[in-house]
């Protein structure tokens, strides 16, 4: 940790701990144990979003909130348990690695990745989930991107792009392929988590007709008796 991670890590939890009520976990992902910081209780969070919805609506008549903006970052979701897990394990990034964090919630997959030595990029829609994702990386080789991947794009490719959990909406695919398209190295991979929806299921032939190698493993969790899927994409 450099001389300033201790000093820029205290800032972060200043601005987290003014909205939050927070815990610091330990997580024990393969062979790797790592403290994470994370919501306490993400139910709360999500009653104080639909609490700030409902205020507009009943000064207007019209709900004004977007579904985009429900707070899914503030929980720890098997899938990124999962691939967390597997990167401790399998160490398939390391020291002069790019990784991109896709849809990075509180950034548990860009956080093993960066403690293998990658150098990582959360990328997230949520201001509040990219400052999880830097406290829980403070010292190591990460920065944040505020980032909406239907319009936004990058100015460089990456090695490896996680994605935890982002298949279940349909219509998001068509974005994510162009996405994936433009930012995957030549010779790069994207790792996708998934628990086993439906949508899981119709993604597999989906991306495979558009030219893309997909791979999917069954890996098993400890948050649950089923497992969930890693679908491995490349082009």
């Amino acid at each position: 940790m450099t001389s300033s991670a201790p000093h820029k890590a205290a800032q972060l939890r200043r601005r987290i701990a003014a909205r939050f009520v927070t815990v610091v976990k330990t997580l024990q992902l393969g062979p790797l144990t790592i403290p994470f910081t994370c919501i306490a209780d993400p139910d709360s969070v999500l009653d104080q979003v639909a609490a700030a919805a409902d205020l507009p609506e009943r000064l207007s008549g019209q709900r004004e909130s977007d579904p985009q903006h429900l707070p899914y970052w503030a929980e720890l979701w098997d899938s990124a348990v999962g691939m967390a897990t597997y990167l401790a394990t399998n160490k398939p990034v390391g020291k002069g690695s790019s990784v991109l964090d896709l849809g990075c919630g509180m950034g548990l997959t860009g956080t093993v990745a960066a403690h293998l030595g990658a150098s990582v990029t959360f990328a997230d829609m949520e201001q509040d989930a990219l400052l999880f994702a830097l406290l829980n990386t403070a010292g190591l080789n990460t920065r944040a991107r505020r980032l909406n991947w239907q319009r936004d794009t990058l100015a460089e490719q990456f090695d490896l792009i996680l994605g935890a959990d982002i298949l279940y909406e349909r219509k998001q695919w068509e974005h994510l392929e162009p996405f994936w398209r433009k930012h995957l190295a030549e010779y790069g991979q994207i790792l996708l988590g998934e628990p086993g929806r439906p949508t899981g299921d119709a993604f597999i032939g989906w991306i495979a007709e558009r030219g893309w190698k997909i791979t999917v493993v069954e890996h098993p969790v400890t948050t649950r008796p089923k497992p969930i899927r890693l679908f491995f994409v490349s082009k």
